[in-house]
């Protein structure tokens, strides 16, 4: 990543790319592991912009080059840019911007009214609570009442995805001397340690699993394609007062309730298998603020 950022060159070789190359190079390497575009575009958008406010005469500032009016007076000017190729680069340099304004000043980026960018609602407590009744008045079997269990512990203990709960093994779970239960997360370096609510039922699953998948231990394919949602539609089919149970808001359930109890951000982050903190801006809007007593007895450091 940094030899493409260093060694970039724009292939027009402009008169004003020396200008602006180290400020290009440095926006590149803060950003682009929060934007989910490839370095080349990355460097390629933003090089085309910081060229063409320095040619305009825009302060030699990567924060004014990113201005929203200059980004449109630069795509206006690109006229050989057409159809989707615009939105691309519009899309990549305001990612750029988000995740800038985001490192110089905590501001999160503009919410955004596509669907698919939203992330899914964290479950409430007393939805949580049914949930581990409901899974503990399941037969102890692998195939009910340890896979409910052992899928509740890894979404919302662990807020493991899907491919990770799917792969974990009870080899993969730790129990420490302190009773505290560690999750080795399979297909990555990460270590996990499980939510004290969970932690008791997943080393007991863990312990009966053996060297076996955690959950659904008897399937005949490693990662079945809907194979956790597939089968939670079947197994909660007649419980009544339960949502829809999904993976994808049991992982939103640990990192709100994270974020709730101000564990920092960067370790949320390392333990989601995050990037960045970046990622955890769709988040926040669940995370209540502080009060005023609270936020003072965090800055005076007292108790």
């Amino acid at each position: 990543m940094s030899g493409a950022i260093l060694g970039y060159q724009p292939l027009e070789k402009p008169s004003e790319w020396p200008l602006v190359a180290d400020g290009v190079r440095m926006v590149a390497a803060a950003t682009c592991d929060s934007v989910p575009y490839p370095v080349p575009k990355v460097m390629l958008a933003l090089s085309g912009l910081a060229v063409y406010a320095e040619r305009v005469g825009i302060a030699r500032d990567p924060l004014a080059w990113l201005a929203p009016e200059v980004m449109t007076r630069y795509l206006l000017a690109r006229t050989k840019l057409e159809g989707s190729s615009v939105q691309t680069y519009r899309s990549i340099l305001l990612r750029i911007r988000e995740a800038l304004l985001w490192l110089e000043y905590g501001q999160q980026p503009t919410p955004r009214m596509s669907a698919k960018r939203q992330r899914a609602a964290p479950y409430t407590p007393p939805e949580l609570a049914r949930y581990l009744m409901w899974a503990r008045t399941l037969p102890p079997t692998s195939a009910l009442g340890g896979s409910a269990l052992a899928l509740l512990a890894l979404g919302a203990g662990c807020g493991l995805a899907r491919r990770e709960v799917l792969a974990t093994r009870g080899t993969d779970i730790t129990l420490l001397p302190s009773e505290a239960v560690v999750v080795a997360v399979p297909g990555s370096d990460r270590l996990v340690v499980c939510r004290a609510m969970w932690e008791e039922d997943l080393a007991a699953r863990a312990c009966a699993a053996g060297d076996g998948y955690l959950f659904l231990p008897q399937r005949q394919v490693a990662d079945p394609k809907n194979g956790v949602s597939n089968w939670a539609e079947r197994t909660l089919k007649g419980a009544s007062g339960l949502p829809e149970l999904k993976l994808a808001r049991l992982r939103s359930t640990w990192i709100v309730e994270l974020l709730r109890q101000r564990v920092p951000e960067d370790v949320i982050a390392r333990a989601a298998g995050m990037k960045s903190t970046a990622a955890l801006a769709p988040y926040r809007a669940s995370v209540p603020p502080l009060t005023t007593a609270a936020a003072a007895r965090m800055l005076r450091g007292s108790a």
